[in-house]
């Protein structure tokens, strides 16, 4: 991602250390104790999950991706964080 501002609220792809990614709506930026910007959002699809994240961290949906979440398709967009299911 290029050094511009994230547009908030809007949704981002975030990537964990070990390579796993998640599609996430990040809400808010907050300039943390150590002068950095952090970002908090969530994902989920049956329950909510929180995340903080760096920017460096965080990537904008390729045009495929952007297609995919405007046709409801998310399950086709990166969905590797954990998930809780509902208990029915």
């Amino acid at each position: 991602m290029d050094s511009s501002e994230l547009k908030i609220p809007d949704y981002y792809i975030v990537t964990k250390e070990d390579g796993k990614e998640q599609i996430v709506k990040y809400y808010q930026k907050v300039v943390s104790n150590e002068n950095e910007n952090k970002y908090y959002g969530y994902y989920g699809i049956h329950g909510y999950h929180e995340v903080i994240s760096l920017k460096k961290n965080i990537r904008e949906l390729t045009e495929e991706e952007r297609t995919l979440f405007s046709e409801k398709k998310y399950w086709s967009l990166p969905q590797e964080f954990y998930h809780s299911f509902p208990n029915y």
